[in-house]
Protein backbone atom coordinates (compact mmCIF):
# COMPACT_ATOMS: atom_id res chain seq x y z
CA UNK A 1 0.00 0.00 0.00
CA UNK A 2 2.83 2.38 0.85
CA UNK A 3 4.45 1.78 -2.54
CA UNK A 4 1.12 2.35 -4.28
CA UNK A 5 0.60 5.58 -2.33
CA UNK A 6 4.08 6.84 -3.22
CA UNK A 7 3.55 5.93 -6.88
CA UNK A 8 0.22 7.75 -6.90
CA UNK A 9 1.77 10.89 -5.38
CA UNK A 10 4.66 10.78 -7.83
CA UNK A 11 2.31 10.29 -10.76
CA UNK A 12 0.17 13.21 -9.59
CA UNK A 13 3.24 15.46 -9.32
CA UNK A 14 4.43 14.45 -12.80
CA UNK A 15 1.01 15.24 -14.24
CA UNK A 16 1.12 18.62 -12.50
CA UNK A 17 4.61 19.29 -13.84
CA UNK A 18 3.53 18.27 -17.36
CA UNK A 19 0.58 20.68 -17.17
CA UNK A 20 2.85 23.56 -16.08
CA UNK A 21 5.30 22.71 -18.85
CA UNK A 22 2.47 22.65 -21.40
CA UNK A 23 1.30 26.13 -20.34
CA UNK A 24 4.86 27.45 -20.34
CA UNK A 25 5.39 26.14 -23.87
CA UNK A 26 2.14 27.79 -24.95
CA UNK A 27 3.65 31.03 -23.65
CA UNK A 28 6.66 30.57 -25.95
CA UNK A 29 4.37 30.16 -28.96
CA UNK A 30 2.50 33.34 -27.99
CA UNK A 31 5.84 35.13 -27.53
CA UNK A 32 7.09 34.02 -30.96
CA UNK A 33 3.90 35.28 -32.61
CA UNK A 34 4.06 38.52 -30.66
CA UNK A 35 7.67 39.43 -31.51
CA UNK A 36 6.59 40.13 -35.08
CA UNK A 37 2.94 41.11 -34.69
CA UNK A 38 2.09 42.32 -31.17
CA UNK A 39 4.13 43.90 -28.38
CA UNK A 40 1.33 43.10 -25.91
CA UNK A 41 1.29 39.41 -26.87
CA UNK A 42 5.10 39.27 -26.67
CA UNK A 43 4.94 40.61 -23.10
CA UNK A 44 2.06 38.29 -22.23
CA UNK A 45 3.90 35.30 -23.69
CA UNK A 46 7.04 36.12 -21.69
CA UNK A 47 5.01 36.43 -18.48
CA UNK A 48 3.29 33.08 -19.12
CA UNK A 49 6.64 31.40 -19.79
CA UNK A 50 8.16 32.67 -16.54
CA UNK A 51 5.15 32.08 -14.29
CA UNK A 52 4.49 28.50 -15.32
CA UNK A 53 8.18 27.60 -15.56
CA UNK A 54 8.60 28.70 -11.94
CA UNK A 55 5.47 26.77 -10.94
CA UNK A 56 6.74 23.64 -12.71
CA UNK A 57 9.55 23.19 -10.14
CA UNK A 58 11.61 21.77 -13.00
CA UNK A 59 14.59 24.06 -12.56
CA UNK A 60 17.48 21.62 -12.16
CA UNK A 61 16.89 18.86 -14.72
CA UNK A 62 17.56 20.96 -17.91
CA UNK A 63 21.02 22.17 -16.79
CA UNK A 64 22.85 19.09 -18.05
CA UNK A 65 21.43 19.84 -21.50
CA UNK A 66 21.91 23.61 -21.41
CA UNK A 67 25.56 23.50 -20.42
CA UNK A 68 26.36 21.74 -23.72
CA UNK A 69 25.41 24.93 -25.54
CA UNK A 70 28.51 26.84 -26.79
CA UNK A 71 26.79 30.15 -25.96
CA UNK A 72 25.68 29.01 -22.47
CA UNK A 73 28.24 30.97 -20.45
CA UNK A 74 27.77 34.40 -22.07
CA UNK A 75 24.00 34.02 -21.66
CA UNK A 76 24.60 33.49 -17.93
CA UNK A 77 27.40 36.04 -17.50
CA UNK A 78 25.75 39.07 -19.15
CA UNK A 79 22.99 39.42 -16.51
CA UNK A 80 25.50 38.55 -13.76
CA UNK A 81 27.81 41.29 -15.01
CA UNK A 82 24.92 43.77 -15.07
CA UNK A 83 24.01 42.86 -11.48
CA UNK A 84 27.63 43.22 -10.31
CA UNK A 85 27.98 46.49 -12.22
CA UNK A 86 25.27 48.07 -10.11
CA UNK A 87 27.48 47.68 -7.00
CA UNK A 88 30.17 50.06 -8.25
CA UNK A 89 28.18 52.22 -10.66
CA UNK A 90 28.74 55.97 -10.63
CA UNK A 91 25.02 56.39 -11.37
CA UNK A 92 22.32 56.45 -8.68
CA UNK A 93 20.48 53.18 -8.07
CA UNK A 94 17.29 54.48 -9.70
CA UNK A 95 19.31 54.72 -12.93
CA UNK A 96 20.69 51.20 -12.75
CA UNK A 97 17.89 49.04 -11.29
CA UNK A 98 16.01 48.83 -14.60
CA UNK A 99 18.98 47.35 -16.40
CA UNK A 100 18.81 43.99 -14.71
CA UNK A 101 15.18 43.66 -15.80
CA UNK A 102 16.32 44.34 -19.37
CA UNK A 103 19.35 42.07 -19.52
CA UNK A 104 17.80 39.29 -17.43
CA UNK A 105 16.06 38.38 -20.69
CA UNK A 106 19.24 36.49 -21.54
CA UNK A 107 18.20 34.08 -18.77
CA UNK A 108 14.77 33.87 -20.40
CA UNK A 109 16.58 32.62 -23.51
CA UNK A 110 17.93 29.71 -21.47
CA UNK A 111 14.46 28.94 -20.14
CA UNK A 112 13.08 28.88 -23.70
CA UNK A 113 15.90 26.58 -24.79
CA UNK A 114 15.23 24.33 -21.79
CA UNK A 115 11.47 23.90 -22.24
CA UNK A 116 11.23 23.80 -26.06
CA UNK A 117 13.12 20.52 -26.23
CA UNK A 118 10.49 18.75 -28.28
CA UNK A 119 10.37 18.80 -32.10
CA UNK A 120 6.58 19.22 -32.14
CA UNK A 121 6.71 22.32 -29.96
CA UNK A 122 9.65 23.71 -31.90
CA UNK A 123 7.56 23.45 -35.06
CA UNK A 124 4.64 25.16 -33.33
CA UNK A 125 6.94 28.01 -32.26
CA UNK A 126 8.24 28.49 -35.81
CA UNK A 127 4.67 28.45 -37.11
CA UNK A 128 3.79 31.07 -34.49
CA UNK A 129 6.62 33.34 -35.59
CA UNK A 130 6.03 33.01 -39.32
CA UNK A 131 2.29 33.50 -38.87
CA UNK A 132 3.00 36.80 -37.14
CA UNK A 133 5.54 37.73 -39.82
CA UNK A 134 3.01 36.92 -42.56
CA UNK A 135 0.31 39.03 -40.87
CA UNK A 136 2.79 41.92 -40.61
CA UNK A 137 3.96 41.63 -44.23
CA UNK A 138 0.42 41.36 -45.64
CA UNK A 139 -0.73 44.30 -43.51
CA UNK A 140 2.21 46.37 -44.77
CA UNK A 141 1.13 45.86 -48.38
CA UNK A 142 -2.54 46.43 -47.58
CA UNK A 143 -1.51 49.78 -46.14
CA UNK A 144 -0.75 50.97 -49.67
CA UNK A 145 -4.47 50.98 -50.47
CA UNK A 146 -6.28 50.88 -47.12
CA UNK A 147 -5.98 52.80 -43.85
CA UNK A 148 -5.55 50.01 -41.31
CA UNK A 149 -6.33 50.69 -37.63
CA UNK A 150 -2.99 49.12 -36.63
CA UNK A 151 -0.88 50.97 -39.23
CA UNK A 152 1.70 53.47 -37.93
CA UNK A 153 1.25 56.07 -40.68
CA UNK A 154 -2.52 56.00 -41.30
CA UNK A 155 -1.69 57.15 -44.83
CA UNK A 156 -2.11 55.24 -48.09
CA UNK A 157 0.08 55.25 -51.20
CA UNK A 158 3.81 54.95 -51.83
CA UNK A 159 6.54 57.18 -50.41
CA UNK A 160 5.31 56.95 -46.80
CA UNK A 161 6.03 54.59 -43.92
CA UNK A 162 3.74 51.56 -43.79
CA UNK A 163 5.05 49.83 -40.65
CA UNK A 164 2.21 48.29 -38.71
CA UNK A 165 2.45 46.72 -35.24
CA UNK A 166 6.00 47.91 -34.53
CA UNK A 167 8.05 50.95 -35.56
CA UNK A 168 9.87 50.86 -38.90
CA UNK A 169 13.23 49.94 -37.34
CA UNK A 170 11.95 46.85 -35.52
CA UNK A 171 9.80 45.79 -38.47
CA UNK A 172 12.72 46.23 -40.86
CA UNK A 173 14.90 44.00 -38.69
CA UNK A 174 12.23 41.30 -38.39
CA UNK A 175 11.44 41.37 -42.10
CA UNK A 176 15.17 41.09 -42.83
CA UNK A 177 15.19 37.79 -40.97
CA UNK A 178 12.22 36.63 -43.03
CA UNK A 179 14.24 37.54 -46.14
CA UNK A 180 17.20 35.53 -44.81
CA UNK A 181 15.01 32.45 -44.31
CA UNK A 182 13.53 32.89 -47.80
CA UNK A 183 16.95 33.24 -49.45
CA UNK A 184 18.21 30.20 -47.54
CA UNK A 185 15.37 28.11 -48.95
CA UNK A 186 16.00 29.47 -52.46
CA UNK A 187 19.64 28.37 -52.22
CA UNK A 188 19.04 24.98 -50.59
CA UNK A 189 15.72 23.70 -51.99
CA UNK A 190 15.94 21.42 -55.01
CA UNK A 191 12.32 21.55 -56.20
CA UNK A 192 11.63 24.36 -58.68
CA UNK A 193 8.18 25.00 -57.21
CA UNK A 194 9.66 25.51 -53.74
CA UNK A 195 12.33 27.83 -55.14
CA UNK A 196 9.67 29.95 -56.85
CA UNK A 197 7.55 30.21 -53.72
CA UNK A 198 10.47 31.26 -51.56
CA UNK A 199 11.75 33.64 -54.26
CA UNK A 200 8.37 35.39 -54.10
CA UNK A 201 8.60 35.64 -50.32
CA UNK A 202 12.13 37.04 -50.66
CA UNK A 203 11.03 39.67 -53.19
CA UNK A 204 8.03 40.83 -51.17
CA UNK A 205 10.08 40.96 -47.96
CA UNK A 206 12.91 42.99 -49.52
CA UNK A 207 10.53 45.28 -51.44
CA UNK A 208 8.62 46.05 -48.25
CA UNK A 209 11.87 47.09 -46.55
CA UNK A 210 13.10 49.22 -49.45
CA UNK A 211 9.83 50.85 -50.55
CA UNK A 212 7.33 50.65 -47.69
CA UNK A 213 9.46 51.40 -44.60
CA UNK A 214 11.26 54.70 -44.12
CA UNK A 215 14.14 53.69 -41.85
CA UNK A 216 17.68 52.92 -43.01
CA UNK A 217 18.38 50.30 -40.35
CA UNK A 218 16.25 47.58 -41.96
CA UNK A 219 17.74 48.30 -45.36
CA UNK A 220 21.33 48.13 -44.10
CA UNK A 221 20.95 44.96 -42.02
CA UNK A 222 19.00 43.25 -44.80
CA UNK A 223 21.72 44.04 -47.35
CA UNK A 224 24.55 42.72 -45.19
CA UNK A 225 22.60 39.66 -44.03
CA UNK A 226 21.65 38.56 -47.55
CA UNK A 227 25.17 39.13 -48.86
CA UNK A 228 26.51 37.14 -45.91
CA UNK A 229 24.22 34.22 -46.68
CA UNK A 230 25.25 34.29 -50.35
CA UNK A 231 28.99 34.20 -49.60
CA UNK A 232 28.61 31.44 -47.00
CA UNK A 233 26.31 29.30 -49.14
CA UNK A 234 28.10 29.43 -52.49
CA UNK A 235 31.63 28.84 -53.82
CA UNK A 236 33.62 32.11 -54.15
CA UNK A 237 33.23 32.60 -57.92
CA UNK A 238 29.54 31.77 -57.93
CA UNK A 239 29.03 33.89 -54.80
CA UNK A 240 30.65 36.91 -56.48
CA UNK A 241 28.45 36.49 -59.55
CA UNK A 242 25.28 36.09 -57.45
CA UNK A 243 26.22 39.01 -55.21
CA UNK A 244 26.78 41.15 -58.29
CA UNK A 245 23.31 40.36 -59.59
CA UNK A 246 21.89 41.01 -56.13
CA UNK A 247 23.65 44.38 -55.83
CA UNK A 248 22.44 45.34 -59.30
CA UNK A 249 18.90 44.55 -58.18
CA UNK A 250 19.43 46.69 -55.08
CA UNK A 251 20.64 49.61 -57.24
CA UNK A 252 17.52 49.29 -59.40
CA UNK A 253 15.35 49.27 -56.28
CA UNK A 254 17.27 52.29 -55.02
CA UNK A 255 16.63 54.22 -58.23
CA UNK A 256 12.92 53.34 -58.21
CA UNK A 257 12.33 54.22 -54.55
CA UNK A 258 12.04 57.84 -53.54
CA UNK A 259 12.03 56.64 -49.91
CA UNK A 260 15.49 55.03 -50.21
CA UNK A 261 16.92 57.84 -52.32
CA UNK A 262 15.82 60.49 -49.85
CA UNK A 263 16.90 58.55 -46.75
CA UNK A 264 20.41 57.81 -48.06
CA UNK A 265 20.98 61.19 -49.69
CA UNK A 266 20.33 62.88 -46.35
CA UNK A 267 23.28 60.95 -44.84
CA UNK A 268 25.75 63.27 -46.57
CA UNK A 269 23.94 66.41 -45.48
CA UNK A 270 23.76 65.05 -41.90
CA UNK A 271 27.52 64.43 -41.86
CA UNK A 272 28.23 67.91 -43.23
CA UNK A 273 25.91 69.42 -40.63
CA UNK A 274 27.70 67.48 -37.87
CA UNK A 275 31.08 68.74 -39.07
CA UNK A 276 29.68 72.27 -38.76
CA UNK A 277 28.52 71.64 -35.18
CA UNK A 278 24.92 70.53 -35.83
CA UNK A 279 24.16 67.33 -33.91
CA UNK A 280 20.35 67.32 -34.05
CA UNK A 281 20.11 64.90 -36.97
CA UNK A 282 19.92 61.12 -37.16
CA UNK A 283 23.55 60.69 -38.26
CA UNK A 284 24.81 63.69 -36.31
CA UNK A 285 23.32 62.42 -33.06
CA UNK A 286 24.88 58.99 -33.57
CA UNK A 287 28.30 60.47 -34.28
CA UNK A 288 28.02 62.64 -31.16
CA UNK A 289 26.95 59.65 -29.04
CA UNK A 290 29.77 57.46 -30.34
CA UNK A 291 32.38 60.14 -29.73
CA UNK A 292 31.11 60.72 -26.18
CA UNK A 293 30.91 56.97 -25.52
CA UNK A 294 34.51 56.43 -26.61
CA UNK A 295 35.58 59.18 -24.21
CA UNK A 296 33.58 57.54 -21.40
CA UNK A 297 35.09 54.16 -22.22
CA UNK A 298 38.71 55.33 -22.09
CA UNK A 299 38.12 56.79 -18.64
CA UNK A 300 37.41 53.27 -17.26
CA UNK A 301 38.47 50.80 -19.97
CA UNK A 302 38.56 47.57 -17.97
CA UNK A 303 35.44 47.50 -15.76
CA UNK A 304 33.54 50.49 -17.09
CA UNK A 305 31.57 52.99 -15.03
CA UNK A 306 28.95 50.51 -13.84
CA UNK A 307 25.37 49.62 -14.67
CA UNK A 308 23.23 52.60 -15.70
CA UNK A 309 26.24 54.89 -15.97
CA UNK A 310 25.83 55.79 -19.64
CA UNK A 311 22.68 57.78 -18.99
CA UNK A 312 24.26 59.47 -15.96
CA UNK A 313 27.37 60.46 -17.90
CA UNK A 314 25.52 61.44 -21.07
CA UNK A 315 23.28 63.87 -19.19
CA UNK A 316 26.39 65.83 -18.25
CA UNK A 317 27.49 66.04 -21.90
CA UNK A 318 24.18 66.49 -23.75
CA UNK A 319 22.70 69.38 -21.82
CA UNK A 320 20.21 70.34 -24.54
CA UNK A 321 16.91 68.70 -23.42
CA UNK A 322 15.87 67.84 -26.99
CA UNK A 323 19.24 66.31 -27.76
CA UNK A 324 19.23 64.44 -24.45
CA UNK A 325 15.93 62.76 -25.30
CA UNK A 326 17.78 61.04 -28.15
CA UNK A 327 21.31 60.69 -26.82
CA UNK A 328 20.99 60.11 -23.08
CA UNK A 329 19.03 56.84 -23.23
CA UNK A 330 21.51 54.58 -25.02
CA UNK A 331 24.48 55.25 -27.36
CA UNK A 332 22.98 53.51 -30.43
CA UNK A 333 25.83 51.01 -30.37
CA UNK A 334 25.54 47.86 -28.25
CA UNK A 335 29.31 47.29 -28.17
CA UNK A 336 29.96 50.81 -26.88
CA UNK A 337 27.03 50.48 -24.48
CA UNK A 338 28.64 47.46 -22.81
CA UNK A 339 32.05 49.15 -23.08
CA UNK A 340 30.98 52.30 -21.24
CA UNK A 341 29.18 50.46 -18.46
CA UNK A 342 31.19 47.21 -18.17
CA UNK A 343 34.46 47.97 -19.93
CA UNK A 344 36.53 45.52 -21.90
CA UNK A 345 35.02 42.65 -19.91
CA UNK A 346 31.52 43.59 -21.08
CA UNK A 347 32.59 43.83 -24.72
CA UNK A 348 34.41 40.50 -24.43
CA UNK A 349 31.37 38.65 -23.02
CA UNK A 350 29.09 40.16 -25.66
CA UNK A 351 31.52 39.05 -28.40
CA UNK A 352 31.68 35.64 -26.71
CA UNK A 353 27.94 35.31 -27.38
CA UNK A 354 28.63 35.73 -31.11
CA UNK A 355 31.54 33.29 -31.04
CA UNK A 356 29.44 30.67 -29.23
CA UNK A 357 26.60 31.04 -31.71
CA UNK A 358 29.04 30.78 -34.64
CA UNK A 359 30.25 27.48 -33.17
CA UNK A 360 26.63 26.30 -33.19
CA UNK A 361 26.20 27.39 -36.81
CA UNK A 362 29.31 25.46 -37.88
CA UNK A 363 27.95 22.21 -36.44
CA UNK A 364 24.41 22.14 -37.81
CA UNK A 365 23.00 21.22 -41.20
CA UNK A 366 23.72 23.58 -44.11
CA UNK A 367 20.26 25.13 -44.30
CA UNK A 368 20.22 25.87 -40.57
CA UNK A 369 23.79 27.19 -40.69
CA UNK A 370 22.77 29.82 -43.24
CA UNK A 371 19.79 30.91 -41.15
CA UNK A 372 21.89 31.26 -37.98
CA UNK A 373 24.66 33.16 -39.79
CA UNK A 374 22.05 35.44 -41.39
CA UNK A 375 20.48 36.14 -38.00
CA UNK A 376 23.90 36.76 -36.43
CA UNK A 377 24.77 39.19 -39.21
CA UNK A 378 21.56 41.11 -38.56
CA UNK A 379 22.33 41.28 -34.83
CA UNK A 380 25.96 42.30 -35.41
CA UNK A 381 25.19 45.06 -37.92
CA UNK A 382 22.29 46.31 -35.78
CA UNK A 383 24.64 46.33 -32.77
CA UNK A 384 26.93 48.82 -34.51
CA UNK A 385 24.15 51.32 -35.30
CA UNK A 386 21.68 50.64 -32.51
CA UNK A 387 21.38 49.00 -29.07
CA UNK A 388 19.23 46.00 -30.01
CA UNK A 389 19.31 44.27 -26.63
CA UNK A 390 18.19 47.44 -24.87
CA UNK A 391 15.23 48.36 -27.09
CA UNK A 392 12.29 46.20 -26.05
CA UNK A 393 10.85 45.38 -29.49
CA UNK A 394 14.17 44.29 -30.98
CA UNK A 395 15.29 42.60 -27.75
CA UNK A 396 12.18 40.41 -27.62
CA UNK A 397 12.63 39.41 -31.26
CA UNK A 398 16.34 38.60 -31.10
CA UNK A 399 16.17 36.69 -27.83
CA UNK A 400 13.12 34.60 -28.75
CA UNK A 401 14.22 33.73 -32.29
CA UNK A 402 17.88 33.14 -31.40
CA UNK A 403 16.87 30.87 -28.51
CA UNK A 404 14.47 28.96 -30.77
CA UNK A 405 17.16 28.56 -33.43
CA UNK A 406 19.63 27.21 -30.86
CA UNK A 407 17.27 24.62 -29.44
CA UNK A 408 15.77 23.66 -32.83
CA UNK A 409 18.93 23.43 -34.91
CA UNK A 410 21.63 22.45 -32.42
CA UNK A 411 20.47 20.74 -29.25
CA UNK A 412 17.77 18.54 -30.77
CA UNK A 413 18.96 17.79 -34.26
CA UNK A 414 21.31 15.12 -35.49
CA UNK A 415 24.39 16.65 -37.10
CA UNK A 416 25.10 14.78 -40.32
CA UNK A 417 28.31 16.70 -40.94
CA UNK A 418 29.73 15.48 -37.63
CA UNK A 419 28.45 11.95 -38.13
CA UNK A 420 30.01 11.79 -41.57
CA UNK A 421 33.32 13.07 -40.22
CA UNK A 422 33.28 10.48 -37.48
Amino acid sequence: MELLKNYSQESLFERYRAAMLFLSRCGVVILLYGVSASMALASLGTAIVLIFWVLSFDWIRPWARLIKLPSFWPLILIPVLVALGSTYSVAPFDYSYRYFGVYSRFLVMLIIIAIINDATWQKRCWIGFFTGAAVTLISTYLGIWFVLPWSQSQTTGFGVNHSVFYDYIAQGVMTSFLAVVALTHVLTQQAIKQKMIWSSVLFFAVFSITHLLTGRTGQVVCLFALLGVIFIALPPRKALFTAGIFLLSIIILYLTSSVITQRFTVIFSDVQAYQQGQEMTSIGARLAMWRASLNFYWEQPLLGHGTGSYRWLAEKVFTNPEMCKISCVHPHNQFLFFGVEHGLIGIFIYCWLFVGTIKIALLVERQYKLIIFGLLTIIAVDSFINSPFWISSERNFYMAVLALAMTSFYLNKSRPAMSGAQ
